[in-house]
């Protein structure tokens, strides 16, 4: 998405997504009755995996197919720190 019209390979952003499907199923997992990726507090392990999938929101990608990991990605999104940090651009 981030390239124009003429220069994107359906194919390969298709690969892509497939590819992404099983690792955001295993952070589905392992978010299952828990706050955070560690437990009950936000960890840099968060921070690491949300600033991941900060890029597969940039590409608009539906994470519909794992809401655990949408709603842990939207609450960390939502932390004071990052509302911080973003309204510094």
């Amino acid at each position: 998405m981030l390239n124009p019209p003429d220069q994107r390979d359906e194919k390969a952003a298709q690969a892509a997504v497939e590819a992404l499907k099983t690792p955001l199923k295993v952070l589905d997992e392992t978010l299952k009755n828990k706050e955070y990726l560690l437990g009950k507090s936000f960890t840099i392990a968060d921070l690491n995996a949300a600033a991941v999938l900060s890029w597969a929101a940039m590409m608009r990608l539906d994470l519909s197919g794992t809401p655990t990991s949408q709603a842990w990605f939207q609450k960390c999104l939502s932390r004071e720190a990052n509302q911080k940090v973003r309204s510094l651009k």
